[in-house]
């Protein structure tokens, strides 16, 4: 799957999880999963290649529970590939 098309479906992922996420320069790490007044959030640092913020992207949401949500077979596919990393 083409890397623009995984970070849309990403990102519409994170919707449905009600997961804001922020692309913004930043300063020091690359981005990831943190909470912000009781709410997931997900930075992503927008210097980043278009790979690197999938890579990003699929790290981050696959440390959330993902059994009620739908998640298209090849995204669950490489969500939990990431899990198995960790």
């Amino acid at each position: 799957m083409e890397h623009a098309i995984l970070l849309q479906e990403l990102e519409s992922l994170a919707e449905q999880l009600t997961v804001e996420v922020r692309h913004e320069p930043l300063a020091g790490p690359r981005g990831g999963l943190c909470r912000l007044g009781g709410r997931d959030l997900i930075l992503v640092d927008r210097n980043l290649s278009l790979a690197e913020r999938v890579e990003l992207m699929a790290n981050a949401l696959s440390r959330l529970p993902l059994d009620d949500v739908f998640v298209r077979p090849v995204v669950r596919q490489w969500l939990e590939e990431r899990m198995c990393k960790m």
